[in-house]
């Protein structure tokens, strides 16, 4: 029975032929699904999330070092979607911060959609409750401007989950204002991103909004959101309409 001690590039084929093993049971339906939703470029084996983070969870309980040492150098096979999820759910587990940043600069360019993104930002629970995130901030902070799409949403998923507090928010508002980008999904998390932090700095953002300096898609869509959200008051949704772009 394979133990997820990844120690060889052996192991890593024997890993790749247990996520086949399970996407057996999965439907051409769900095969579809995966595809269709993902929008990736990387070939999908088709694995459903629950499955993916149990293995990511018993690789880095094996010892993730090795895992990583073998597998984020190169596309060791044609890189499939769930092997680069399972990496970056091994990092996003790594309680030193400092170690765990280092292997995220040799892993983010290999981000190609938003689930590999926003799945491993939701795991970085070490990152969101340290009490000396601040030595952080600027490392995500400074990928939010980069020229590719998704290690430039990374960086914005990043600060939203983790960092919209009082000591952030200026400069991620100022982030927000900065940013100018034609990639969908950078100006997705831009408006998702000043959607939370309308609910948590509702002064702050009416200001940003006020100006209407951001983009005509992301002010709208932040707008949008803001009105569709359950934590926004009625009467905020509708002061909101007259900060919407024409």
């Amino acid at each position: 029975m394979f133990d997820f001690k990844i120690e060889s590039k052996e192991d890593l084929k024997t890993l790749l032929e247990v996520l086949n093993g399970v996407s057996k049971n999965e439907t051409i339906e769900d095969h579809k699904r995966h595809i269709k939703i993902l929008n990736t470029k990387q070939n999908v084996i088709a694995i459903s999330m629950s499955n993916i983070r149990k293995f990511a969870k018993q690789i880095f309980k094996a010892g993730y070092e090795k895992f990583l040492e073998l597998s984020l150098p190169n596309n060791f096979h044609d890189e499939f979607y769930e092997e680069t999820l399972i990496q970056g759910l091994v990092i996003a587990e790594i309680k030193d911060l400092e170690k765990q940043k280092e292997y995220f600069k040799k892993w983010i360019h290999k981000i190609d959609n938003w689930s590999t993104c926003d799945t491993v930002v939701s795991t970085m629970k070490g990152l969101k409750n340290s009490k000396e995130k601040n030595k952080h901030f600027e490392f995500y902070y400074g990928l939010c401007f980069d020229k590719r799409e998704f290690v430039s949403r990374f960086g914005i998923i990043v600060l939203m989950t983790c960092f919209l507090e009082d000591a952030f928010i200026d400069k991620i508002l100022e982030m927000c204002e900065t940013v100018k980008s034609d990639a969908y999904y950078v100006n997705m998390a831009l408006a998702w991103l000043l959607s939370f932090a309308f609910m948590k700095f509702k002064e702050k953002t009416y200001e940003l909004l006020n100006k209407k300096t951001l983009s005509k898609f992301v002010q709208n869509k932040a707008i949008c959101k803001c009105r569709d959200s359950f934590r926004v008051e009625k009467q905020d949704k509708k002061n909101l309409i007259k900060f919407r772009i024409k």
